[in-house]
């Protein structure tokens, strides 16, 4: 829509969309915008129109030219470089190298392997900034509880009260797992050394005479440090 809304596109001509208007549209993006993202929006309007019953009139092949086309040019400033993948084996290097006597270093081994086998994101299990915890938001001690399948296989159920997704909040469980990543010895080793609050940040670490909550620069901080001193093995900084 503004896209249309800057070029004065009649609304007659705006759906169904013409190879025309499309190609224009693509054109446009093109440049500043990385093939991925230009795809994503492309293939966003034909899904407009199939929620609307509205004829798509643009076949398969054509959108594939406009995309290829679109990729070429991508700017390099649109492109990230690939990431290490966090695996079993990554997570049991960086114990390696932490310090898991240490408040800090245990809080961040904990929430790692929360995340990893929760296959969540760090931010539901961190907070932005020190000072922005809050209890009706980001998980606390007091979310922990535990239960189990129908199979009858025990698992720890971390309460997460708010998400992107689920506003009135969502349950995040993993099971204990064999080696040295297992969440649940992480976690509970975790809540021996820092003992932190029950309705303080779940991952919050000794400081001083107090706690703080594990901010996600912190937990990313620590974690390339770990890498870096593992032999240099590359950073991530998605998760």
């Amino acid at each position: 829509m503004v896209f249309c809304n800057k070029k004065s596109i009649p609304e007659e001509d705006r759906a169904p969309a013409s190879h025309i208007l499309l190609l224009s549209f693509v054109s446009t993006l093109t440049g500043a915008y990385s093939g991925s993202t230009i795809s994503n929006y492309l293939y966003g309007v034909r899904a407009w129109h199939i929620l609307h019953g509205v004829p798509w009139q643009v076949e398969k092949p054509e959108m594939e030219v406009m995309l290829k086309a679109a990729e070429k040019v991508t700017p390099p400033s649109s492109r990230r470089k690939k990431q290490h993948l966090y695996t079993i084996k990554f997570i049991t290097t960086i114990r390696q190298q932490l310090d898991l006597s240490k408040p800090l270093d245990t809080s961040v081994f904990a929430c790692l392997t929360t995340c990893f086998f929760r296959t969540g994101h760090v931010g539901e299990f961190t907070v932005p900034r020190l000072e922005s915890f809050d209890a009706e938001t980001h998980v606390s001690r007091a979310g922990v509880s535990h239960d189990q399948t129908r199979e009858g296989q025990k698992v720890t159920m971390l309460h997460i009260p708010c998400t992107k997704t689920a506003h009135q909040g969502e349950d995040a469980c993993w099971a204990k797992q064999d080696g040295l990543a297992d969440p649940k010895a992480a976690l509970s080793h975790h809540l021996e050394v820092n003992n932190p609050s029950f309705q303080g940040h779940l991952f919050a670490y000794r400081h001083k005479n107090g706690h703080w909550p594990l901010t996600k620069s912190k937990f990313i901080g620590v974690l390339a440090k770990a890498a870096r001193a593992a032999g240099g093995i590359p950073r991530s900084n998605q998760f």
